[in-house]
C-alpha cells in the first residue's frame, strides 16, 4: 500500500511540473501592446501565466513541462511583435 501512495505522488509531482520561459519581445511601444502580447501568450495550450515587462522588452511564462517555447514566439509573431527565446 505504501508504495502505491508513494508512485502516485510521484506521478502528481512529475506531471505538475512548470518550466519559466523568457522571451525578448520587439515593438512593444506602449500598455496596449504589453496587453496584446499577454494575451497572445496566454492562449498557447500549457501556458498558466504569462507577465509581460514593456520598458525591458521581455517576458516571463509560466507554462507546463513540455509546452514549446516556439509555440509562445509564434503567438507573439502572430500578434504583430518580434520575438527570440532569451538564453
Amino acid at each position: 500500500m505504501k508504495k502505491v501512495l508513494l508512485t502516485l505522488c510521484a506521478l502528481v509531482a512529475v506531471s505538475g511540473a512548470d518550466q519559466l520561459v523568457k522571451l525578448n519581445i520587439d515593438g512593444m511601444m506602449c500598455p496596449a501592446c504589453v496587453k496584446n502580447v499577454k494575451g497572445s501568450l496566454n492562449e498557447v495550450n500549457g501556458v498558466k501565466e504569462a507577465s509581460v515587462y514593456l520598458k525591458e522588452g521581455r517576458a516571463e511564462v509560466k507554462a507546463s513541462d513540455g509546452t514549446k517555447p516556439e509555440a509562445m514566439c509564434d503567438a507573439v509573431k502572430k500578434a504583430g511583435y518580434g520575438c527570440k527565446v532569451a538564453k
